[in-house]
């Protein structure tokens, strides 16, 4: 197999569907990919009739090779594409979630990527401008739904990214731009981005979201597979910054292109205190015990400013969600 696609679903049967109708569209459509690629579903307990409806859906289509794994427990992110991750056969292995589309080439690019390994290519970040050693996780650009760019990945989580954050440093007009933050837009990188199918400039970054992320072989081989102790979000986070540190380079290609409706299989509230969960869990397991009192009063910091803006505009539900998260934090 040159390619094992995973999605994750949870109560979210139509948009699992479409997702997995343009995967395999593209995946037919392509020379590299059909009759090559193997499809996992992994149902975290839906109540909605996903697994079912899944498993009619590749029967219509007459996929040959794919599994639907029911499960009887909500497993989380990471145990859920762990459990495909185990017994899959791919070279490559994706972990596509289950609220995306899937555009021509929005497989097949990442995959001719990953074959050349980047020895010939160059980024696109004018400040990583040097050859790439090995691609170890590629993305495509995600676009919203009206077609934008969406933002995705950053630098690897410290105390000054975590800072500039969650106070605001990276939102500075002109000047946040030069503030490295864990959620940096990078809107920048794509001005440099080159569309020559011949020699792409790949778009350089410390981590990138697991929406649609391609993962090579010998990365697994060498760091394992995601944290199965994170229940969702930080994952990807976690993840990169273990494939950096052995050093693997993280790439988002800029013609590549998977459509993310986000937040379509979880609430605002799971995000966001789950985004504070993960660093806490970053922190205890990778970094100096003396950083976690102040990463602390830095999550709590911003979780109190972002509180209080959505109080002075009224909205009440933000705020109280800004308000929770300050207590997980004690």
């Amino acid at each position: 197999m040159n390619l094992s696609l995973i999605t994750v679903s949870y109560n979210t049967k139509e948009l699992t569907l479409q997702t997995l109708e343009t995967a395999i569209k593209e995946i037919n459509s392509s020379k590299i990919l059909k009759d090559q690629t193997e499809i996992f579903v992994v149902d975290n307990d839906s109540k909605d009739g996903s697994p079912k409806a899944c498993e009619e859906l590749l029967k219509k289509l007459k996929f040959p090779h794919y599994k639907v794994f029911a499960n009887k427990e909500n497993l989380g992110f990471a145990r859920a594409n762990n459990q495909a991750t185990e017994v899959a056969k791919g070279k490559y292995i994706i972990l596509l979630n289950s609220d995306t589309i899937t555009h021509k080439g929005g497989l097949s690019l990442l995959v001719e990527a990953m074959e050349r390994g980047g020895i010939s290519e160059e980024t696109a970040n004018s400040k990583n401008s040097n050859p790439l050693d090995k691609i170890g996780i590629i993305v495509p650009t995600l676009l919203n739904p009206d077609g934008s760019i969406q933002n995705q990945g950053g630098s690897l989580p410290s105390l000054g990214t975590v800072a500039s954050q969650m106070l605001f440093l990276d939102d500075i007009p002109f000047l946040g731009r030069f503030f490295p933050s864990t959620q940096h837009t990078g809107m920048s990188d794509f001005a440099f981005a080159s569309y020559d199918e011949n020699t792409p400039k790949l778009i350089f970054k410390d981590w990138v979201a697991g929406t649609a992320m391609m993962i090579r072989r010998e990365l697994i081989d060498d760091i394992g597979m995601l944290d199965g102790n994170i229940f969702m979000y930080g994952e990807d986070q976690e993840y990169c910054m273990r494939a950096r540190n052995h050093h693997w380079d993280v790439v988002i290609h800029p013609k590549a292109k998977i459509t993310h409706f986000g937040c379509a299989s979880s609430s605002s509230k799971n995000a966001i205190h789950g985004e504070m969960k993960g660093y806490l869990y970053i922190w205890k397991k990778h970094m100096p015990t003396w950083q976690l009192p102040i990463l602390k009063s830095i999550l709590w910091l911003g979780a109190f400013l972002r509180q209080m803006i959505y109080a002075i505009r009224g909205k009440e539900v933000p705020a109280s969600i800004y308000k929770e998260a300050r207590a997980l934090l004690k």
